[in-house]
């Protein structure tokens, strides 16, 4: 859930309605690649990294940093660094 106004009111301290001119619409930026989990809410004028991942439940009060790039293979595995297979035993991963 994304929200928009940072003190939500629905009245002022006198008791009468607000209006629109009583509140501020501030932005949130979401960036490439970002994941968000279920039921997650996000305040107003929060920045989401690149590839930043935001856990189910979780509230985002802050800017969340851009995550560093994460391979797509087993961690501490590399074609040219990793370890040495015979090119008959399978990979399991």
């Amino acid at each position: 859930m994304f929200t928009n106004d940072r003190l939500p009111r629905a009245t002022n301290l006198d008791g009468s309605a607000q209006s629109e001119a009583d509140w501020t619409v501030e932005p949130t930026l979401v960036k490439k690649g970002a994941s968000i989990g279920s039921n997650v809410t996000i305040t107003p004028g929060v920045t989401i990294g690149e590839r930043a991942l935001i856990g189910a439940g979780a509230v985002v009060t802050r800017d969340i940093p851009t995550s560093p790039s994460l391979p797509a293979c087993r961690p501490a595995w590399s074609e040219t660094h990793g370890p040495q297979r015979q090119a008959d035993s399978p990979l399991i991963v």
